[in-house]
């Protein structure tokens, strides 16, 4: 499973999991199938353990699928009062009507996250390189530097995020530990969760603002490694409440 997570604010925050596909047989970047969506999940918790989480399974468990189902997905999400959501899957290719569907998502206050994908080279991968739409995110060690895996770049990485060893749920009642950007990434989609917690008026560009309060590591990591409570003081201190 290769999952979009949502985060849906009502009177709790709640975070909706989706799968999302690909074109026909074009595969998913992705290091994990069965299980994946389980192992994203436990990372939202972690950080905002107040969510609660539906998911939306799209992708078949070799990651591929259909490109329609990405952007059933989006538009769902939208149309069920998403306020983030979580992609933790990159394709290759530039899809006009993904970045459609995600330009629909912040029209409506939704903010978007996006792995970077798990190839280890400077290049370009969708949605996270849509620039201004999503936060793409990098994978960091316990070093503080930017994963042997994972791509980079500053036209595609808004945020890095711990992406190494990460421990978390596994189906079956059992955990497990998770390499790779799809890990990464719900680190910044829980840390955005946390900042509607302050005040669900923050929208892509404030999220984004805000997240970019992160440690510093070097340009390939754009802002930085993330920093969760940076993030939510710098929010706070926006919405003039220290």
């Amino acid at each position: 499973m290769v999952p979009l997570l949502l985060i849906k604010m009502k009177v709790m925050m709640a975070i909706k999991i989706s799968g999302m596909c690909l074109p026909p047989r074009l595969s998913a970047k992705t290091s994990l199938g069965f299980g994946h969506g389980t192992m994203v999940a436990g990372v939202i918790h972690l950080v905002a353990p107040g969510a609660k989480i539906l998911p939306f399974k799209v992708f078949r468990a070799d990651g591929t699928g259909y490109a329609s189902d990405i952007l059933r997905a989006i538009y769902r999400a939208v149309q069920n009062y998403a306020a983030v959501i979580n992609m933790s899957f990159n394709l290759a290719a530039y899809s006009t009507e993904v970045k459609n569907a995600v330009n629909y998502a912040n029209g409506h206050n939704v903010i978007c996250v996006a792995a970077a994908g798990n190839s280890g080279e400077q290049t370009l991968v969708y949605p996270a390189a849509l620039t201004n739409l999503v936060m793409g995110v990098a994978s960091t060690t316990n070093d503080d530097e930017v994963s042997a895996f994972s791509n980079y770049g500053p036209q595609l990485v808004w945020i890095g995020a711990p992406g190494e060893g990460i421990i978390t749920t596994y189906p079956y009642g059992t955990y497990a530990a998770g390499w790779g950007t799809s890990f990464s990434t719900p680190f910044v989609a829980a840390t955005a969760a946390l900042l509607l917690q302050v005040s669900s008026q923050s929208d892509q560009y404030d999220a984004a603002q805000a997240i970019a309060h992160a440690q510093p590591i070097n340009s390939s990591l754009g802002n930085g490694r993330l920093d969760t409570y940076q993030a939510v003081q710098a929010w706070r201190q926006m919405l003039g409440l220290q």
